[in-house]
């Protein structure tokens, strides 16, 4: 406190004065070529400056001296920031990049890039990992060996390179590097072409269903596993090698279209994961398509079991609840043209109607229509995957006593992540949500591919991303769902009321942030009683460590892209 540094962009020390008593207490070396921006830590301990030639110097002020050097600038640095903990250093540079560097060791750890007045962004490491917004993935291209011509975009490496909340991980003190070397990649593209058979620039299409053909015409690396689009959600995939030897070929199509815009894009992959460049063609329907929107609700509750050992309490409320609540809150917006709404309780809720429930509603959804799907039943994550328990589960024991064998035949008899994929890949629905309130849910959120983006990968978490679903899961992978007797609900299930408008975002938003906070109350309220009330976890291994607080407490996990509707989709809409 009370002290100021004064630098001049000439070649000599930094000199450091109390302002107070007008005295010099400090002359550091300074910078061969003069100094430029400068900044103290908060605890006034360093001092961190950058010369005209674009190099970074830390001092140590109790010991007049250098800490270290960051160099390897391409840019001119205009300003300079600690953070709060004086770990790292963060500067800004005239090259529109903000760069990271971990003051103990001097490592350069990313840079951070800012687009469109900030409204997207993009965060990248030196050896290529990466996150951001999607409209970055497109907009930022990676130069090789320094030729202007080796180019492409960032998007193309999801695969090896992208790294969600790698801002938050490198400021939480990680430091991830890639698995491979970027330079050592084949990046040659396959190349897509789209079109679609009786189409005319400026002139508006009638029919409902439309051929479309993907081209696939240059191909050096390979190309697999090609993807199209209707409105950024999956219509069609085809998997594995395309060309079958051949140097080009020709995928067909027949999808429907809406009334109004309809952009058809494609991708494909080359046999080293990398992502083509999208192929897309723009496809106006005719307003003879306008057709009202369908709402077909699903819902799923077992609280009665084959093994009533199992028997659970709220799940079948929890489901009726749910379509009840929903329906009414659906009706009230009267843009449906109707609401289709099928319940599923116990015995009713085997593992075939189940998946033979989604399988009707995959020849009955159209683009316009929106499907919610909500189940409240047993769940567990087994061999990295997550299985759905259905009234139908396989065994006849004591929970007590069951044994490798009998888990076996409970996994052999219930839904897994990957069957759910099967189904929900068929759905061309133009919103999907998809809640699952049961023990270990988030594992379907985890299994296979945790980072979710235009990747070449299979599981329920990447058709999420490709079909544009919202997902909701009750629980972490290692966490059992609660039920509460003082509200008659699963925890998930239950939310207060919300005046005015709530969008799908809003409401999965609301859900993980309210339900540990219930729990939380509820433990309040028990101890205030005198009861000693805990939420453990019910599925974790013998001899595993006791969980901490943390996992003690239910916390629900969800997934949506993070791209903002033009027209956001609305749950509950009510008039004042």
């Amino acid at each position: 406190a009370g002290m100021s540094a004064m630098t001049y962009k000439v070649a000599g020390p930094i000199e450091v004065w109390d302002i107070a008593k007008g005295q010099r207490i400090l002359s550091l070396p300074g910078h061969a070529n003069g100094a430029g921006a400068l900044v103290y830590s908060a605890d006034g301990k360093m001092l961190a400056t950058t010369g005209v030639d674009d190099e970074i110097k830390v001092w140590d002020l109790a010991a007049g001296k250098e800490l270290r050097t960051l160099n390897g600038n391409t840019a001119a640095v205009l300003d300079l920031a600690f953070d709060a903990n004086n770990t790292l250093l963060a500067a800004a540079c005239a090259d529109g990049t903000t760069r990271l560097w971990d003051l103990k060791s001097g490592e350069f750890l990313a840079s951070l890039l800012s687009l469109y007045d900030g409204r997207e962004w993009l965060v990248v490491t030196p050896d290529g990992l990466f996150d951001g917004s999607p409209a970055a993935w497109n907009q930022i291209l990676w130069r090789f060996g320094g030729s202007i011509f080796d180019v492409s975009p960032v998007e193309s490496f999801f695969n090896e390179f992208y790294y969600p909340d790698l801002l938050a991980d490198i400021f939480s003190g990680k430091r991830p590097h890639a698995r491979h070397d970027m330079a050592k990649i084949d990046r040659r593209q396959p190349h897509l072409t789209v079109t679609a058979a009786g189409t005319t620039i400026g002139k508006a299409v009638a029919a409902r269903e439309l051929a479309v053909n993907i081209t696939v015409d240059t191909a050096p690396a390979g190309a697999r596993d090609v993807r199209l689009f209707r409105n950024g959600s999956l219509v069609q995939i085809w998997r594995d090698d395309v060309l079958k030897g051949q140097d080009h070929t020709t995928l067909t199509a027949s999808i429907p279209i809406v009334s109004g815009s309809n952009r058809l894009s494609a991708y494909a992959f080359n046999s080293d994961n990398i992502k083509s460049v999208d192929a897309a063609l723009e496809v106006t329907g005719a307003d003879t398509l306008k057709r009202q929107p369908v709402a077909y609700v699903l819902a799923v509750g077992i609280n009665e079991y084959a093994d009533k050992d199992y028997n659970l309490r709220y799940a079948t409320s929890d489901a009726e609840a749910f379509s009840t609540q929903l329906q009414q809150e659906l009706d009230k917006q009267k843009r449906y043209a109707r609401i289709d709404m099928t319940v599923l309780r116990d015995q009713n809720a085997t593992k075939n109607n189940i998946l033979k429930a989604i399988e009707d509603l995959a020849e009955r959804v159209q683009p316009e229509d929106e499907l919610f799907f909500f189940v409240a039943s047993h769940g567990t994550a087994a061999q990295d995957r997550f299985f759905l328990i259905p009234h139908d589960l396989g065994y006849a024991g004591s929970r007590s006593a069951l044994d490798e064998r009998a888990v076996r035949t409970i996994l052999q008899h219930s839904i897994s992540d990957q069957e759910l994929e099967r189904a929900f890949q068929r759905l061309d629905a133009g919103r999907i949500l998809l809640v699952l309130d049961a023990c270990n849910s988030g594992q379907a959120l985890e299994a296979d591919e945790k980072r979710r983006g235009p990747m070449n990968s299979r599981g329920l978490a990447q058709l999420a991303y490709e079909k544009g679903m919202y997902i909701l899961t009750a629980a972490q992978s290692y966490q059992a769902a609660q039920e509460v007797a003082r509200i008659g609900h699963g925890l998930l299930t239950y939310f207060e009321p919300h005046d005015g408008q709530v969008t799908i975002r809003e409401w999965l938003d609301y859900s993980v942030y309210r339900v540990p906070q219930m729990q939380l109350e509820a433990v309040e309220q028990s101890r205030k009683l005198g009861r000693n009330l805990s939420f453990g976890t019910t599925s974790r291994a013998a001899g595993d460590a006791p969980p901490d607080d943390a996992e003690n407490i239910q916390q629900p996990k969800m997934f949506y892209r993070r791209e903002l509707e033009a027209d956001p989709w609305i749950v509950s809409q009510r008039k004042d």
